[in-house]
């Protein structure tokens, strides 16, 4: 199985020591399947639609299954110039956009944006996350959230907070890695072939 992870610096694995993130914690030790990583620090929801569909046509094959998993929001709820660099309501449109049209491709699999420190993005996030929950249902697309396990715990925010405020170490990305394996959409999703 080929399986291509779209997204921000989270999906990247920044901060990660091991350089695996929570995407190649989550696929550790799974031989049989290819993971392209393609998470991209600073990115939003707008830059990843423009990119995404040449990224996964290029390592789509007929010979294996396909997948590709979306995580993105952080960024769009960051602030710039005092506004969100990209509002909410474009956020669920670039969501909508890249979402149907991924799936007409392949399965396709949407993990939230995790918490950061900073309690006013963070909000966002919370917000944002549970609309991209929304449209995802009404897609027929799985979501899975770790925003509230994650910031339950508090261990991802802590080691963001030791390091540069978003990012958290080892601990956080196996622990947003444990939560997305133990959700049956992604044991589905990485387990049923074409």
């Amino acid at each position: 199985m080929r399986l291509i992870a779209f997204g921000d610096s989270m999906v990247a694995g920044a901060g990660d020591p091991d350089h695996l993130g929570w995407v190649g914690r989550a696929l550790a030790g799974r031989r049989e399947v290819t993971l392209y990583n393609l998470g991209v620090r600073r990115e939003t929801s707008s830059d990843i639609a423009a990119r995404w569909r040449a990224e996964a046509v290029a390592r789509m094959t007929a010979d294996e299954p396909m997948r590709m998993v979306f995580s993105f929001g952080i960024n769009d709820a960051n602030l710039e110039a005092g506004a969100p660099r990209v509002t909410a309501v474009q956020t669920l449109k670039n969501a909508q956009g890249l979402l149907s049209a991924a799936q007409a491709l392949c399965p396709v699999l949407m993990v939230g944006p995790p918490p950061v420190a900073d309690a006013g993005v963070c909000a966002r996030v919370e917000a944002l996350g549970e609309a991209l929950m929304a449209l995802c249902g009404r897609l027929k697309v799985p979501f899975i959230d770790v925003f509230r396990p994650l910031a339950a715990n508090g261990l991802w925010q802590a080691e963001a907070l030791a390091w540069d405020g978003a990012h958290p170490g080892a601990g956080g990305y196996q622990q947003m890695a444990d939560l997305v394996c133990a959700h049956p959409a992604w044991v589905r999703f990485t387990t049923t072939s074409d």
